[in-house]
């Protein structure tokens, strides 16, 4: 009898899905499963149930603002304006609505009119901050700087320890030629949290743009020790470190940032620079031929590598590399010169006379406007550095100044005031869950492989391979779509073989929980278990979207979450464990959970399990660390987490300098 409930339900949620416009459904229910899917950036599949509250119900404000979170998400800016201002004509008073639509408005560079939803909003509530932190970053944009400075001490008066509105105001400070004032606002951002790695970064740029390198280099160096994953502050202690005539210095620097991000422009530029620099040209070849390839027009990095390979012999590529560059700029004599010689070398010497030719017409003008894509384009000036916008192949020798020194500070230009708030602190990583997706931009490369999943996925039951995944992956239209037809299959599959109901409801199951449908997810693992007991696989699935299901609970603040939530997980995974002892992820994951309602020695067992089982689980090392950093043995979590920092996690490093006695 209950699974005919089950399937009465499932078929009906499904013709929700397909229902015509202004069809009799859930809208409560296709709400929340909508808020779940734009909570775990399946932004995509929110749209989709958003569609079908609003075709049911125009008259709604909620949908038109959730469904213009996940455009704005999209970066469809003009739809995501156009559904909050479809919300706001039904509803005025919603104060996210001006939030959203002034961001969309700002990434259409369409700052007055941001300016007036935030102030909008702000008449509504008067004390949120981050809606007041927009506002100063709009009007600072919009050249309004009086006013910006106005709304910074409204801000800093507000919220006395808030350090990016101090930041923002040294910002302005400096804008206006005011650089005692931007740096006595920056200090007193750092009096507040003098470990903040960010603003560390913030002070180092500002000191490095007033030539004072070596305290940029001392606030520099204590960010990279708080915060060793972020390649941007790399890039800027090469700078500083290349303005000190550190050349070895900045080349470690350069290449650490290539290392946390190898398709780094700017990185590979530089690093090719100082290589040429000091006669490693081959290497320094390498590096020019990956910012070709991330940028076939960049003509400085053209000409910097047909220079190289002059010298490295390869006269040809020297030849072709030159002459690519002279069609752009044809008035550059030096390009002229050099393609000359390397004729000559090729013993054209014809070609080599006639460039010849060009220098000695030209060797007694000054080009004004010889090189880049502007007509006032001068000639190469006295300095080490260049914009990156810089255009001018003269000065294809000079490094390339890190944005953050090129304009800004580079700290206070981030919109803040996402609709789900998450918690960005220290935290366990997330426990694996069985998906057909997997996340190809996550930091970790391995492709995570288990014995039992693979015997699960040969099954048969599924209608795709089985993956292991701890990274939520955002659905397209395809994938959406395949999930639904899935869903009708197994519907069908259910009444006409119910004899084989176990194997069915979980992959129904599995198919729910991926549309962010946990409430229906859930109910078919509840008839699984009844009908399928002895499959770990069940126990498993029912304990990770329980699991999930509290997660999102607690983000709507429906629940305290507690732990007697997570103890029907734990007892999930128990099952799961007790029928197949050999699965890692389960130990894992239980682990976790254990770890979450601080029962701290039982995930310190669980996590001993996992890597005994798999050595490469770079997550258990991670929490591991973490749970024996708060058992205060910290040679233990610092072995720990060097080695999650080894096998991918870079953040474990972070943690470590954290939590460093030395601190």
């Amino acid at each position: 009898m209950r699974i005919g409930r089950t399937i009465i339900a499932c078929t009906a949620a499904l013709w929700m899905l397909c229902a015509p416009a202004k069809a009799q459904i859930n809208t409560d229910r296709m709400m929340s499963v909508g808020r779940t899917a734009l909570y775990f950036d399946d932004y995509v599949l929110s749209i989709q149930y958003f569609n079908q509250v609003i075709n049911a119900k125009p008259y709604l404000a909620e949908p038109y603002f959730y469904r213009a979170v996940a455009k704005l998400s999209l970066e469809d800016y003009r739809g995501a304006e156009q559904d909050c201002s479809s919300a706001l004509e039904r509803n005025p008073f919603l104060v996210n609505c001006y939030q959203v639509r002034g961001l969309a408005r700002v990434y259409q560079e369409r700052y007055a009119d941001a300016i007036s939803d935030f102030k909008a909003g702000l008449r509504l509530d008067p004390d949120n901050s981050s809606m007041r932190h927009n506002l100063i970053l709009c009007l600072a944009r919009n050249g309004q700087a009086d006013e910006a400075l106005k709304a910074a001490d409204t801000l800093i008066a507000s919220s006395p320890k808030y350090a990016p509105a101090m930041a923002m105001r040294s910002d302005l400070l400096w804008e206006q030629g005011d650089s005692a004032g931007a740096l006595e606002w920056v200090n007193k951002a750092l009096d507040i949290n003098k470990y903040d790695a960010g603003m560390l970064h913030h002070r180092g740029v500002m000191l490095a743009r007033m030539e004072r390198y070596e305290e940029a280099e001392q606030d520099l160096d204590r960010a990279i020790y708080l915060d060793p994953g972020d390649a941007g502050v790399y890039i800027t202690r090469a700078m500083v470190r290349y303005f000190r005539d550190n050349l070895n210095g900045a080349l470690a620097d350069y290449d650490m940032s290539i290392m946390i991000d190898p398709a780094s422009v700017t990185g590979h530029y530089n690093r090719g620079n100082l290589r040429a620099q000091i006669g490693d040209d081959n290497r320094a070849i390498e590096d020019f031929d990956i910012v070709i390839d991330a940028e076939p027009d960049n003509m400085l990095a053209i000409f910097y590598r047909g220079v190289l390979r002059d010298q490295t012999g390869d006269y040809r590529g020297a030849e072709q590399d030159i002459s690519r560059v002279l069609a752009e700029y044809p008035q550059f004599t030096q390009g002229y010169q050099i393609r000359s010689e390397v004729r000559a070398k090729l013993g054209n010497h014809r070609g080599a006379e006639e460039d010849a030719m060009v220098v000695l017409r030209d060797q007694n003008r000054r080009f004004n406007n010889a090189m880049g894509y502007s007509d006032d384009s001068g000639d190469e000036d006295d300095g080490k550095t260049r914009e990156r916008s810089d255009k001018n192949v003269r000065n294809y020798r000079k490094i390339i100044v890190d944005e953050d020194l090129e304009n800004s500070t580079g700290f206070s230009s981030e919109y803040r005031g996402k609709v789900q708030n998450r918690n960005v602190d220290v935290k366990y990583l997330e426990p694996y869950r069985l998906t057909y997706y997997r996340d190809n931009d996550k930091s970790i490369s391995r492709v995570y492989n288990s014995r039992v999943v693979d015997e699960l996925s040969a099954s048969g039951c599924f209608m795709s391979e089985i993956l292991l995944e701890n990274h939520e992956v955002q659905l397209d239209e395809r994938q959406i779509d395949k999930l639904f037809a899935d869903i009708g299959l197994r519907t069908q599959n259910l009444m006409d073989n119910p004899a084989n109901a176990g194997c069915v409801l979980l992959a129904r199951a599995l198919d729910f929980a991926l549309l962010q449908d946990f409430t229906n997810a859930e109910s078919d693992l509840d008839l699984a278990v009844s009908v399928d007991p002895e499959n770990w696989a069940v126990w498993f699935c029912r304990g990770q979207i329980t699991a999930r299901s509290i997660e999102v609970k607690r983000a709507e603040q429906e629940t305290d979450l507690g732990e007697p939530g997570y103890q029907f997980v734990i007892r999930d995974l128990t099952r799961a464990i007790e029928l197949e002892p050999s699965f890692a992820y389960a130990y894992y994951n239980r682990g976790t959970f254990y770890a979450m309602t601080n029962d701290m020695h039982a995930a310190l067992v669980d996590f001993d399990k996992a890597i005994e089982l798999d050595e490469t689980l770079a997550e258990a090392w991670y929490n591991r660390g973490l749970v024996l950093v708060l058992l205060n043995r910290m040679d233990d979590a610092f072995r720990d987490l060097s080695r999650a920092g080894e096998l991918g996690i870079y953040s474990a490093y972070n943690i470590i300098k954290r939590f460093s006695k030395s601190e």
